[in-house]
């Protein structure tokens, strides 16, 4: 391919490492490196290579090590400063309950937190953990008390 234009370039440090800039008549660049160029260059990319292999694995183990550490905080002060196994038999308003039958008999609770209302409690209990008739009259019954349907739930 004929060469439109060319630039000869040449290291002052290291006069071996020289070579040219090139425009093709094709429309494309080339960079046209002296061999002691192209071997300090590939010399440069390995040395890169390793220095960021070397950070990345060091990072990479860091952040590991930093969420393990942070995992085993949350772990230790929700055991140190959790309420829920304390708190779990309080009376909620019912608003924040739900008690629902799903298919296959199994039954399914969620209610909130005392303390964080942001905390969601979920509880199952699949059909051979509870007695059918108990369990179906008992959600009748919420239902009805949730949705107002109930002056009284003792009724």
């Amino acid at each position: 391919m004929p060469t439109l234009a060319r630039m000869r370039f040449k290291s002052m440090t290291s006069p071996s490492q020289h070579g040219a800039l090139a425009l093709n008549d094709d429309g494309t660049f080339q960079i046209v490196p002296s061999e002691a160029l192209r071997s300090e260059m590939a010399r440069l990319e390995t040395v890169a290579l390793n220095r960021s292999q070397k950070l990345g694995y060091g990072i990479g183990i860091g952040l590991l090590v930093a969420g393990t550490a942070t995992v085993g905080i949350g772990w230790y002060l929700g055991r140190v400063f959790g309420k829920l196994g304390t708190t779990l038999s309080s009376p909620r308003p019912i608003a924040d309950v739900d008690l629902i039958r799903e298919d296959g008999g199994r039954v399914a609770l969620r209610l909130k937190g005392l303390e964080s209302r942001q905390q969601n409690i979920q509880m199952g209990w699949n059909a051979d953990e509870v007695l059918e008739q108990e369990a179906n009259d008992f959600i009748s019954l919420f239902n009805r008390v949730k949705s107002g349907n109930v002056d009284e739930p003792g009724q």
